[in-house]
């Protein structure tokens, strides 16, 4: 069936530019829930507060075009909330106070709103609150009363039916007085940033990072390439500065710089001097070195910050890199710390790989040091082989063994030790300019020297040096006399082993210093000299056939201090008496007058072939 309407039109009426655009509570409603699905729940409230806050100050100028006083302003104003469909009706009361000029000098209003639109609306749309909802009312009543006395006056709902109240109840103030007595003040919503000026400030974040990142990118392309073609600390350094602009140092463990780029000698011995006024402050104590305990510091200095980032090699502290910059209050350095960090990371990679090339040379150097004193291989072979590690047995050498007096915890703190001092061995002895092999031979570490200009200097420098590096560590070193020739390796390997035995009173023993212990012991006929130490030294052998060696260590340092009792006491932290007692207990088991030069001489000598053949120790 059609139906045909006939023509219908209806004639514009003449707008007044003020008309009202009629929309039903529930359209308000389906507005609120799609502001808070395209710009969240969390901004719902400073947007409908704006709204408000704009519909009352183009209310409040529609008022103010007819003159009246001010008082009767705020009576009309809560007409226009009824009118509007915002209420039902309201109760309020205000005092107002002026200034002498006739100006708003303070203002506070409180009412109730009866049955407001946002409370269905919001219950239907969302649910219940834990806080008020009537923003757009709270919004309305701020920018009428605003407009009105021509002073910020804002509204807060204190109470809402939506959050479970009995009543939504409000109060209005000047916006001064509000700050502080209120945890969510409808000021903070009103000067809130706009949603489009937060993605514009977002979007610079973003292209700001995206940029920094970019450049961190490249940053770590070109150390990487920098690594992976062999280029040392200084050419790497270098390479960071120019990138970053940035004055760059890497530091040892002392804070020594051993590279740097963009800093002057000068920069350097300022560093440097400020380092060992200010940095030991802060180094503690592990596994018996001093470091530095930050992945990244800021170190405050009067006229700049030096910031500051370790580097790792397995999981151990090997230096630091670090680059100053003026100081800044509040700042992080979080860019300047991540270009440190990828420094850090690339010269990490280039220690790692050096300390492998030490390990890798150290072992096959100990394996060819073993094979040597052994003569495990023809001498033309070895020979042969020493030449392409640089050595020459022509030259004058040496070979000192050394360990520990100290007692390990276990077999791997002991290989953990070992290991670390023949990488100090290798380092100290390359800053000597000085060729040398080591290893561990038979639980010592030995080690062979070639051409040492001043063997007594260049071991104490040593000694000192494992000291410094692994304190708590007291070495122990037996040194043989220089020879020349391969085949003499295993002599001279004896002669250190020797002196090392008799290492009791001092820390450093020279074989040329043992006289003719050393020749005796050296002779060949070990066998004949046990035995006759066996029959000299028989009364200080119990029942098992075991040497008493606290008696024969008391025996050793009165023998060696020439029978000082002063100083054998001291040595042997023993009182007098008690030494006493000692020494006339051994004078009566060996039947023997230790006053007796003859004799004090005699047992002294079988006493160090004791300790070298049969490996006693009294340490």
């Amino acid at each position: 069936m059609k139906v045909s309407v006939g023509e219908n039109r209806v004639k514009p009426m003449k707008s007044e530019g003020n008309e009202k655009l009629r929309l039903s509570k529930s359209s308000m409603g389906i507005l609120r829930r799609n502001i808070a699905k395209h710009i969240g729940e969390s901004r719902l409230d400073s947007f409908l507060f704006q709204f408000g806050w704009d519909m009352g100050v183009q209310d409040a100028h529609e008022l103010l075009k007819v003159p009246k006083p001010l008082e009767q302003y705020v009576i009309e104003g809560p007409q226009l909330h009824i009118r509007n469909g915002h209420i039902s009706g309201i109760d309020h009361e205000c005092d107002i106070e002026y200034n002498e000029d006739g100006t708003l000098k303070t203002l506070v209003g409180r009412g109730e709103w009866h049955e407001s639109y946002e409370v269905k609306e919001h219950l239907d749309h969302f649910g219940p609150s834990e806080v008020p909802v009537c923003h757009t009312l709270a919004g309305y009543s701020s920018g009428l009363m605003s407009t009105i006395f021509n002073k910020p006056l804002i509204a807060k709902e204190i109470t809402c039916v939506a959050s479970g109240d009995h009543a939504c109840q409000w109060m209005v103030r000047p916006k001064e007085e509000w700050r502080g007595d209120v945890d969510h003040l409808p000021v903070g919503l009103l000067d809130s940033t706009p949603i489009v000026k937060e993605l514009e400030v977002t979007y610079d974040q973003l292209l700001e990072q995206t940029t920094f990142i970019t450049s961190l990118s490249d940053y770590q392309k070109e150390l990487t390439e920098a690594v992976v073609n062999g280029r040392d600390l200084d050419s790497i350094v270098e390479t960071a500065h120019i990138f970053t602009r940035m004055p760059l140092t890497i530091d040892n463990q002392e804070f020594e710089t051993i590279a740097s780029a963009g800093f002057s000698k000068e920069d350097i011995e300022v560093l440097q001097r400020d380092s060992e006024i200010d940095i030991p402050k802060f180094l503690v104590e592990e596994k018996g070195r001093y470091i530095f305990p930050f992945k990244k510091y800021v170190h405050e200095m009067e006229y700049y910050h030096r910031l500051i980032v370790p580097i790792l090699v397995e999981k151990e502290i090997f230096g630091y890199c670090s680059t100053i910059v003026s100081a800044r209050k509040d700042s992080t350095y979080h860019e300047e710390h991540l270009f440190l960090e990828h420094l850090s990371n690339s010269v990490a990679l280039v220690m790692q790989n050096e300390k492998a090339q030490v390990e890798a040379l150290g072992r096959m150097k100990g394996h060819y040091l073993e094979q040597v004193i052994y003569k495990e291989g023809s001498k033309s072979e070895l020979l042969r082989r020493g030449k392409y590690i640089g050595i020459d047995f022509d030259e004058p050498y040496a070979i000192f063994v050394s360990d520990t007096d100290k007692p390990f915890d276990s077999i791997e703190a002991e290989f953990s030790f070992q290991e670390k001092v023949q990488e100090e061995t290798y380092t100290y002895f390359k800053e000597q300019d000085k060729t040398v092999l080591t290893g561990i031979i038979n639980d010592r570490i030995t080690t062979l020297v070639l051409s040492p200009d001043d063997i007594h200097s260049l071991i104490e420098g040593y000694r000192k040096r494992i000291k410094d590096k692994l304190p708590g560590n007291n070495l122990l070193v037996g040194v043989s006399n220089l020879h020349t020739g391969i085949e003499h390796t295993g002599q001279v390997m004896e002669e250190a082993v020797i002196a090392r035995h008799l290492a009791i009173q001092n820390d450093t023993v020279y074989y040329k210093e043992l006289g003719v212990v050393g020749a005796l012991i050296n002779a060949n006929n070990k066998s004949s000299i046990e035995h006759i130490a066996d029959e000299e030294l028989k009364g200080l052998y119990d029942e098992d056939g075991k040497l008493d060696k606290e008696l024969l260590k008391t025996l050793y340092y009165f023998l060696s201090n020439g029978g000082n009792l002063k100083n054998t006491s001291a040595d042997l932290a023993l009182s007098m008496s008690g030494l006493r007692h000692r020494l006339q207990k051994i004078e009566e088991l060996l039947d023997k007058d230790l006053r007796d030069p003859n004799v004090s001489n005699h047992l002294l000598l079988v006493i160090k072939a004791v300790i070298v053949i049969k490996e006693v120790s009294l340490t």
